[in-house]
């Protein structure tokens, strides 16, 4: 992403003899893909088979994508000019400031999960993949001669490029489901790197010190370093994907089209609405077509329509099957004018929150809003020569625009209120906005007041203050994550061996480590299978979990109805605890009665 060293033209900068290197040809042959992707991912295929396909392959197209990626990526880095890093001295500083918010996120808290159930779908996801190919969610799992085999696989609605990373991980240092957690740890220095790079570019140092405070500062951000979601994995590809627009537009080349063009590939399927910046990236390209004076079209470029392919298809999986849409029961649709008040009313509440219950920052949003409305000012009475303005400032503009059209739409879902706890990470994107708006207006105003960038830092430096005795704080709904990991560790606790475990909460958390779960509705259907199982010693032992609700103000307690187990069910208590006003228990299955265990009737144990 560097500037190219002036004294030597780039090894494509002049276009190769051959009609497979005129732009013509290739653009004829752009346009055949980007036919033949509309075609087979929303046209020709039915439901069904989309599903098929996208299981069966999905990994594969990702692989291919990422391994292009990475092979440009390294493209670049061979051909940056000498001499054109940053200091040793100044390398060892941001390098520290880097270090510091990093420790100070990964340190707040253990590493655990933030959104229930949601981030054990994608790590079943990431099993699937390393251990089958498969883009896949099981829903069971059983050990057959000593290999643990998923069954039951569906595709899932959710994108699968923090899978994908999670199985390269898995890959490269064997499973275990705290890889998960290991790749956000380490995404996030690298958020704050390109936050670094990216700032310099716009301001030189300052501005890079300023980046990197307003976003370091950010509990919200620091929170998903050490959870397992895939909004870090988002967050840092919007950055990157701007990083490498400015370096295309500073001097367009193939090289940098084709890792401009595949890195928004991979940034389209980090989050649901991350194909928004699809977009302002081709609107980028097309600038430096004019900037350059002719059409650049590269072979990654040409086939990058053919790797949408698989996340079309998956999306219409997911508008076809209404129950991955987890609407509510007086709702019918997942986008709507319905939800807008609410979600406007949620984001005015987390957006200028005072107290300690988000993990919002008011002084980026004070500062963010008061930039916005400059730069809009400014830019309307100065209206600078699309040529004259600078390539990040360029793709961050378009890509800003993106940001801001993905909080909008989010504005219309019917889950997306900031203020819900779990839903306040659909802020991070504008939170970006707000960050590089400072930056840049910062550097504008810096060249008439020079006391702008010096006051701006000093509030970038109150807000990491402030947010410091924040990253330890719960700012999301844990209760469900603490009841899970509860236990496990008291599951852990009773030593190795084969077990089935018996829960109506999710059998994917167990499913992760190898263990076989299955539902307590299930459990009555099969009734006569676990009766084998257990006089068999298929298991060391059957687990049950259940949980209690509060129903009196004297601590009475009634097991809640999804829970209770079908008569004929003889289990032990082993342990209990409360969370919240819930009790959870974990009992051991002792036998069971075939005659009483009728599915449908139930009993309290």
């Amino acid at each position: 992403m560097n500037d190219l060293n002036p004294s030597r033209p780039p090894p494509d900068s002049a276009p190769a003899s051959g009609p497979l290197h005129r732009p013509e040809f290739r653009l004829a042959l752009f346009g055949l893909a980007a036919v033949a992707a509309v075609y087979f991912g929303f046209l020709g295929l039915d439901v069904e088979t989309s599903g098929m396909l996208v299981k069966r392959f999905g990994y594969h197209v990702m692989l291919l994508t990422f391994a292009l990626w990475v092979l440009m990526l390294w493209r670049l880095w061979n051909r940056r000019a000498p001499g054109a890093g940053v200091a040793p001295r100044e390398m060892l500083s941001a390098g520290l400031i880097i270090g510091l918010f990093s420790a100070m996120a990964i340190s707040a808290e253990p590493f655990r999960s933030k959104v229930l159930y949601d981030e054990f779908v994608l790590q079943s996801t990431a099993f699937n993949m390393h251990f089958f190919r498969d883009t896949a969610t099981m829903v069971r799992g059983y050990d057959i001669l000593g290999a643990f085999l998923s069954l039951d696989n569906y595709l899932d609605k959710r994108p699968n490029f923090y899978p994908f990373l999670i199985s390269l991980v898995h890959d490269l240092t064997g499973y275990r489901p705290l890889n998960a957690y290991w790749l956000n740890a380490g995404l996030y220095p690298v958020t704050l790197g390109v936050a670094y790079y990216l700032g310099r570019r716009l301001a030189g140092r300052w501005g890079a010190y300023l980046a990197v405070l307003l976003l370091g500062s950010l509990p919200l951000l620091g929170q998903n370093a050490t959870g397992s979601g895939m909004e870090l994995l988002n967050f840092c590809m919007i950055l990157v994907v701007a990083a490498l627009g400015g370096a295309y537009l500073r001097q367009p080349d193939e090289t940098r089209l084709s890792a401009l063009v595949l890195g928004t590939v991979l940034l389209a399927q980090s989050r649901y609405e991350s194909a928004i910046y699809v977009l302002p990236a081709a609107l980028i390209i097309l600038v430096g077509w004019w900037k350059s004076g002719r059409a650049i079209m590269s072979w990654s470029a040409v086939v990058a329509p053919l790797l949408f392919i698989p996340f079309a298809l998956q999306n219409k999986v997911l508008s076809n099957t209404r129950w991955m849409w987890e609407l509510k029961e007086n709702q019918d649709s997942r986008f709507s004018t319905e939800y807008l008040s609410k979600n406007l009313t949620g984001a005015k509440e987390f957006l200028f929150n005072t107290s300690q219950s988000f993990g919002n920052s008011l002084i980026l949003t004070l500062l963010g809003l008061l930039a916005l409305v400059w730069l809009v000012w400014h830019l309307l009475r100065w209206r600078p020569p699309l040529r004259e303005i600078a390539g990040e400032r360029l793709a961050l503009l378009l890509l800003g625009l993106g940001a801001v059209a993905n909080t909008v739409l989010v504005m219309f879902y019917y889950w997306s209120s900031f203020n819900d706890p779990m839903a306040s990470r659909f802020s991070l994107p504008l939170y970006l906005v707000f960050a590089f708006a400072v930056v840049t207006a910062g550097a504008v105003l810096g060249r008439r007041w020079r006391a702008v960038p010096v006051a701006l830092t000093a509030l970038a430096l109150l807000a990491s203050v402030s947010a410091a005795s924040r990253f330890a704080l719960p700012l999301y709904s844990h209760t469900g994550i603490d009841e899970i990991e509860w236990e496990r560790r008291v599951v852990a606790a009773r030593g190795p061996g084969e077990r089935l475990i018996i829960t109506n909460k999710s059998t994917l958390p167990w499913l992760l480590l190898k263990t076989p779960s299955i539902l307590v509705g299930r459990a009555g259907l099969v009734a006569d299978r676990v009766q084998a199982q257990l006089e068999e010693d298929t298991f060391k032992e059957i687990l049950v979990m259940q949980s209690f609700r509060p129903t009196t103000v004297d601590g009475d307690y009634q097991m809640v109805p999804e829970d209770r187990l079908p008569k004929g069910f003889d289990i032990e208590p082993l342990a209990e605890r409360r969370f919240g006003t819930k009790l959870t228990r974990i009992s051991r299955l002792v036998a069971i009665n075939l005659s009483l265990a009728k599915p449908g009737e139930s009993t309290v144990r």
